[in-house]
């Protein structure tokens, strides 16, 4: 029986790979880069083979629909889109199309996608994390822990040559590094409350869906809520899941979102809280009717967004 913190650790080296759940499309033709550009949040004009960018579809109120990971390869740009059918972004995608000369095709069935800190053929899509890429921003002074992350696509049917492990052992590894994923996202979340304007999104590429709710509440306005990794007490050996409230004297503020037993950290989660919740507070994680205390990090500060008010504010003191 394999051991699950020896696992993680070969994750971490390269030395181990997991099944990644990805829908995945190619898209072709001349214009691409126009159709990509003007709905993607991420800027993704000049791609050269090779290239990777982390890139969110928004809709027209700057929620998260998707997250994409676009790969740049000799056949065209390739989506690799997690936890969604490849069928449905095709679709999505060719409604956008009227006279441009692009092509979107479904070629989920023609890869399979795995994920490790290495690449493990040509085809890679590397991700950014936790880089603050052109154009993107990070409202903290936090320290993000390394994180490497590949995903490569293999002809559907072969695999690694490495050993294939759960791929629940990654929650915990992204838990630490604060890094988000569709899992941190309901039909209320924005890229702000995430920290996901360090990689996804281009503040100054010009209009996409959801564009002019990013800049607003980036410039003068703050998101509702925050994203929060917590310790949490192990000593019972209760551990916290996804949808388990975050309490504050009593009072629910928040819900975790991705739990995990970390091989050197031990139990950790991340969970999105209310913004305004000071970071100070004691908070309480409630499995089961069993409260957890947990110790709260900050990934995105109370006081994210309204970048120009703060700085017409310091200005006038």
């Amino acid at each position: 029986m394999s051991n699950p913190f020896v696992d993680q650790r070969r994750l971490v080296d390269g030395d181990a790979a997991v099944s990644v759940t990805a829908g995945v499309v190619l898209v072709t033709g001349p214009d691409r880069f126009t159709i990509l550009n003007a709905t993607l949040s991420q800027d993704l004009r000049g791609l050269a083979v090779g290239d990777s960018r982390d890139a969110l579809e928004l809709d027209a109120h700057g929620r998260i629909r998707h997250s994409m990971h676009v790969l740049e390869s000799t056949e065209g740009t390739l989506l690799i889109v997690p936890e969604t059918p490849g069928a449905d972004v095709a679709a999505w995608l060719d409604a956008r199309i009227f006279m441009e000369d692009v092509e979107a095709l479904d070629v989920t069935a023609q890869y399979s996608v795995w994920g490790g800190a290495v690449a493990f053929g040509d085809l890679a899509w590397t991700d950014p994390w936790p880089t603050v890429v052109p154009g993107g921003v990070t409202y903290g002074n936090q320290t993000v822990p390394a994180w490497n992350w590949v995903e490569t696509l293999l002809p559907a049917g072969d695999m690694p040559t490495v050993d294939i492990v759960d791929a629940g052992l990654v929650d915990p590894l992204r838990v630490v590094a604060g890094r988000p994923s569709m899992a941190e996202v309901d039909d209320r979340s924005l890229p702000h409350e995430l920290d996901w304007l360090r990689t996804a999104v281009h503040l100054s590429k010009g209009c996409y869906p959801g564009q002019e709710t990013v800049s607003k509440i980036h410039n003068v306005g703050h998101p509702p809520r925050r994203l929060v990794r917590l310790h949490l007490d192990g000593s019972e050996s209760v551990f916290a899941e996804a949808g388990d409230s975050v309490l504050v004297n009593g009072v629910a503020i928040g819900m975790i979102t991705t739990a995990g037993n970390h091989c050197e950290d031990g139990p950790v989660a991340l969970a999105v809280i209310k913004r305004t919740v000071d970071v100070k507070d004691e908070l309480i994680v409630l499995h089961d009717d069993h409260p957890l205390a947990a110790t709260q990090e900050v990934l995105v500060p109370p006081s994210a967004g309204a970048t120009v008010a703060e700085r017409l504010r310091t200005s006038r003191r």
